[in-house]
């Protein structure tokens, strides 16, 4: 089992500036998080969370 501890929002935020031309899934690769963790980290600062509403649709 995996047992290094995950980035916290702003961490994630500030490798993410630190990398500006690193691609997502390397970003995320080398931080150790999924890329929707990546993507996660950045709601409320450009992101916004889409509902899950299918039958709205």
């Amino acid at each position: 089992m995996d047992q290094r501890v995950k980035p916290s929002p702003e961490e994630i935020r500030r490798a993410r500036e630190g990398n500006p031309k690193m691609r997502e899934r390397d970003l995320a690769a080398q931080l150790g998080i999924s890329e929707a963790e990546l993507v996660a980290a950045h709601c409320d600062y450009g992101v916004v969370r889409v509902e899950p509403r299918a039958n709205d649709l």
